[in-house]
């Protein structure tokens, strides 16, 4: 049963993050992958936060493997950022390519601490 959650939320992130990817490159910002770090930064809230939720109301572990897991682990994505810096770099822009690593490696860790930090006030009483 885990590995079906964990497929089946899979399958759904993956969507997700290929639809708003998409969406953010032809309607927003072609010039720099604002997409992935839209979904990166959204998905490193998201996790902690959930994951505060999750062990502080003792939910069903099934919904960690479907929503954690397999959504948000497949939404998530380090492989499109590397690949997206390298492209950068390749086309000469080393600027906006050290700031795509700055962005998506930093900038993660600190909307994780913020997920972190708003699921304990709201959980933790």
């Amino acid at each position: 049963m885990i590995y079906l959650f964990v497929a089946l939320g899979g399958a759904f992130g993956a969507l997700a993050r290929f639809l708003i990817s998409d969406f953010f490159a032809k309607h927003l910002c072609a010039f720099f992958p604002c997409g992935t770090l839209f979904v990166n930064l959204l998905g490193s809230f998201l996790i902690t936060f959930l994951m505060t939720y999750f062990l502080a109301s003792g939910t069903d572990p099934l919904y960690r493997y479907l929503i954690v897991v397999g959504f948000l682990g497949s939404f998530t994505t380090l492989s499109s950022v590397t690949y997206d810096t390298l492209f950068l770099f390749k086309e000469g822009y080393t600027f906006l390519a050290l700031l795509n690593i700055f962005s998506n490696f930093f900038l993660s860790l600190l909307s994780g601490i913020g997920g972190l930090a708003m699921g304990r006030i709201l959980f933790y009483k």
